[in-house]
């Protein structure tokens, strides 16, 4: 599933690490919907959620403290997999939030004005290319459990292509598909640029992508769905299809 959350603002700005307020936002709605059970179903763990989004605005301008718009209204646009119905039960949580300001830094709110479905693709093929939303990027992480550290990879490091290719793989080995279907996945080419985002105090490299896949189309609409790489749930790693070849 996928829809779209209107919200208007205060003013025409949010924090440069904007994500960590709709990341608050969303808790919220979730605690307040169905006895809080639905914070505890996607939040209770460290497991992968399955949703993404992103947030698109007009003209957005970035500065190192925030990011100002050119009208106080701002988008979020939600992609869902099916399997557990997780967009119908977000959609119910955020109805419940219509029309109350909800409190971010400096005295500003957001407002949740409207919700809107959005159609969703469907793939036929064994191979799309892939484009990240507006709004979102790619985040390639390696993680050192020796010394618990992460380390963020960008188009711009050498070997770019076989870490995305590893990452795909693995998201797609985490979410049950089989060693089969999970070997049948091939990166068959990447371009993009270099982008660098706060995210909780950290910044972090990632990587505004356009890139073809080859693999089972079950994994491929898989990864439609649910975005790619990490910190999807956390506004990262949504894709649009671009076209199937």
């Amino acid at each position: 599933m996928r829809f779209k959350l209107d919200f208007i603002t205060e003013r025409p700005e949010l924090n440069a690490d904007y994500r960590r307020y709709i990341l608050s936002f969303i808790k919220n709605a979730l605690t307040q919907s169905v006895n809080g059970d639905l914070l505890n179903r996607y939040y209770a763990d460290t497991k992968a959620k399955d949703f993404t989004w992103t947030m698109i605005a007009r003209r957005p301008q970035f500065t190192k403290e925030k990011i100002e718009f050119a009208e106080n209204r701002f988008a979020l646009v939600f992609s869902t997999d099916d399997k557990m119905q997780t967009g119908l039960y977000l959609m119910l949580a955020f109805l419940n939030q219509k029309y109350k300001k909800y409190p971010v830094e400096g005295g500003n709110y957001i407002l949740l004005k409207d919700i809107v479905q959005l159609d969703q693709k469907e793939i036929s093929g064994m191979t799309v290319r892939f484009a990240t939303m507006p709004g979102a990027s790619l985040v390639v992480r390696e993680h050192n459990r020796s010394i618990n550290k992460d380390k963020y990879y960008s188009c711009e490091d050498e070997g770019y292509a076989d870490k995305l290719e590893q990452a795909l793989k693995t998201q797609a080995e985490m979410a049950g598909f089989s060693e089969d279907s999970v070997g049948s996945i091939r990166l068959n080419s990447v371009t993009g640029r270099k982008v660098v985002v706060k995210h909780y105090g950290i910044y972090l490299d990632a990587t505004i992508a356009d890139f073809t896949v080859s693999g089972e189309n079950k994994i491929l609409q898989h990864f439609y769905k649910n975005g790619v790489c990490s910190r999807r749930s956390s506004g990262f790693g949504m894709i649009d299809i671009v076209e199937e070849g």
